[in-house]
């Protein structure tokens, strides 16, 4: 993942359910360093990584499945 990614942030901590962010670092104590918009100002936020749910903005392409079977 390249960095700096904009995300979805899930966290009961500050009570965010799929709040748009960017994710900076990831800290190696066991931190995401998070860019948040908060009262219409950016913020950084540091939220622990067990307890902090992250999702890309942009979703992956499509991928065909082949089938593993052959006949």
């Amino acid at each position: 993942m390249d960095l700096p990614q904009d995300v979805f942030v899930y966290s009961q901590i500050l009570s965010l359910s799929g709040t748009q962010g960017t994710l900076i670092a990831i800290r190696p104590e066991g931190y995401y360093e998070l860019r948040l918009i908060s009262k219409g100002r950016p913020h950084v936020a540091l939220l622990p990584i067990a307890q902090t749910g992250l999702v890309a903005v942009e979703p992956e392409p499509d991928i065909a499945m082949e089938s593993a079977i052959e006949r």
